[in-house]
This record gives C-alpha cells, structure tokens and sequence, in this order.
C-alpha cells in the first residue's frame, strides 16, 4: 500500500470507526441494539481465512442477512451509533469474532474489523501476534500512525494488501509505535507491539 494512500486511509477511519466497539478508548454508547441468532442447520465452518475481501465465509458486499447464515451457530447483535451507523458483532460460543460496518442503504458490509485470532492470513498473520513477527511474514513495518481521534495506532507493511489495515496495540501504558515528541507517525514499534484487530475495506 504507497504511504500517502495509507495515511489517507488511517486519517478517515476515526472517522468511520467511532462508534465501533473498542477495548480502549471507546467513548461513544452504542444505541437500539438488537439480537439475531443464526440458522442451526449446516455444517459447522471450518475456513477461517483471511483474504483482501473476506474473513472466513464473511465477505466485503455482503448482505447482513446472509452473514449469519455462513456461520452456523453464531449470534450477532446490531447497534445503531450516534450517526446512525449499524454495526453488526458477530460471536461464536461467547467469544466476539468480528465488527462488520453496515452499509446505511444496502444493509452490506463495507468494514470488516476481526477481533478473534482463529482467523488467519494467508502469509499465516492473526490477531493477537507480535508486530516483529508480522513484519517477517509481511515484508517488514513501513509505518505505524496514531490517529489523535479515538487514540487508536494502525500499522502498514510492505505486503499489506490494499484493502487490509492492521489495529495494533502495546502493553499496558505503552503505545505501539515508538514516537518522536509531537510526531503521530513512525517507522519503529515497541517491543510488545501485537496486532489489536484487523480491519478489511471496500477499496
């Protein structure tokens, strides 16, 4: 991904992503939530690969009516922001597997962010991984920016694909990125730097 559509791209996801559910810094209550419950038939889902367009069975354009159907057994609840954005958690069995972003007139998704490290890349990256290690499979770190609204860290390497952002986070108090004073950007992660969640975008 070239650096200056990366920074594009990092700079309008606080933007998008206010109102998606967050470990850290999340400020914004999510409204109307509902719950859905998937289909029981089928048999259970084995693939849980990530690709540039799709988690697993779920994909980029999908329908949020077939999304469920695709993992049987899974539950998802819709809450509403306060820009009126529907957000869909999708868990399996208690644990939280994704945050899909709803289209507002196509009910589709447009942002999926994978919280759960049971999918995996190919090149074999997950949630939950080292930064150091992600750089060996990925090509190595280009970047890691701080976004000032939400104080989220998002990281690009050298094979990211177009359509695939890196959350990243660092231990306790400490950020991701290894910043100069003032600066938001850097080239160079803490040592206890793991990937947060990773987040697929319509390109």
């Amino acid at each position: 991904m070239p650096p200056i559509r990366s920074s594009a791209r990092l700079l309008l996801l606080p933007l998008l992503l206010g109102g998606c559910g967050d470990n850290t810094n999340s400020s914004q209550p999510a409204i109307n939530q509902t719950q859905v419950s998937s289909q029981t038939t089928g048999q259970a889902q084995d693939n849980y690969t990530i690709t540039d367009t799709a988690a697993g069975p779920v994909q980029l354009g999908m329908l949020s009516s077939d999304i469920l159907a695709t993992l049987p057994g899974a539950t998802a609840a819709i809450e509403q922001d306060g820009e009126g954005i529907e957000w869909m958690t999708v868990s399996l069995n208690g644990e939280s597997l994704m945050n899909i972003m709803l289209d507002r007139t196509t009910h589709t998704a447009n942002l999926i962010r994978i919280l759960s490290p049971r999918f995996i890349t190919a090149n074999g990256v997950k949630v939950g991984e080292n930064l150091q290690s992600v750089g060996e499979k990925l090509g190595g770190l280009t970047e890691i920016q701080w976004t000032e609204i939400e104080s989220r860290e998002f990281a690009t390497f050298a094979k990211t694909p177009a359509t695939m952002i890196f959350q990243v986070i660092g231990k306790s108090d400490r950020t991701a990125g290894v910043y100069s004073n003032g600066d938001t950007i850097t080239t160079v992660a803490d040592s206890s730097a793991t990937i947060q969640s990773i987040w697929l975008m319509e390109d």
